[in-house]
């Protein structure tokens, strides 16, 4: 491969925060006398809460409360989990120095809020290796529409998207890396790892340990 750039999606791919959106999603919901399924959870990934949340309340009737409020609550939550629990994925420090170290610029470009990415990159210390950073939070439409994949590049210096490479671990987020008009490396978790949705991605490997290998 030849990339002058590389976009990150966050959760998931730099840190193992999807079990934490997973639990406060199903706790605070619960709490209503909702029950929010873990292929709920799945299907949400990659998406911006705000749109998620709205779907959710089609469905369950007992959600009341203005969206607003349940981005909030869930938001805090899984910062305070990131802040006491977060941990890196693995192989994320390697690829990272692999990149700086052979000159190719990197983003981030996720559907979390500035507030929760700047959590969690402070949280890794990685924040020197990022040229850019993007969040759906400037966009009407997030994944698995292309524009924080997009917008990303633009802050990137990018001039096409065939200079760009996404590493996604969401079917939603490979799919707007895709119409982002971007190769797209997948990363699934692995109970998903086989998953069909994942097919449309060029490349799929098991950690970012794997990532130097495509080079």
């Amino acid at each position: 491969m030849n990339f002058s750039y590389v976009i990150f999606d966050m959760d998931g791919v730099l840190i193992d925060s999807e079990p934490f959106w997973h639990s406060s999603e199903k706790e605070i919901f619960l709490r209503e006398g909702v029950e929010i399924s873990e292929e709920m959870c799945v299907m949400a990934q990659g998406k911006k809460s705000e749109h998620v949340i709205e779907d959710w309340k089609k469905i369950f009737p007992l959600l009341k409360r203005p969206t607003s409020e349940y981005v909030i609550e869930i938001e805090n939550d899984v910062k305070n989990k990131i802040k006491t629990f977060g941990k890196p994925m693995e192989g994320v420090i390697e690829a990272l120095e692999f990149f700086k170290q052979n000159g190719i610029k990197t983003a981030v470009a996720s559907s979390s809020k500035y507030a929760l990415i700047n959590t969690v990159i402070e949280k890794l210390g990685i924040k020197d290796y990022f040229s850019a950073i993007h969040s759906s939070e400037d966009e009407k439409f997030g994944k698995p529409e292309p524009y924080v994949f997009l917008s990303a590049m633009k802050k990137l210096g990018a001039k096409s998207s065939n200079d760009c490479l996404v590493i996604e671990d969401s079917s939603n987020g490979v799919l707007a890396g895709k119409r982002a008009g971007m190769k797209v490396v997948a990363v699934p978790e692995k109970s998903h790892f086989s998953d069909s949705s994942f097919d449309i991605a060029d490349y799929k490997i098991h950690s970012l340990k794997e990532i130097t290998k495509l080079w």
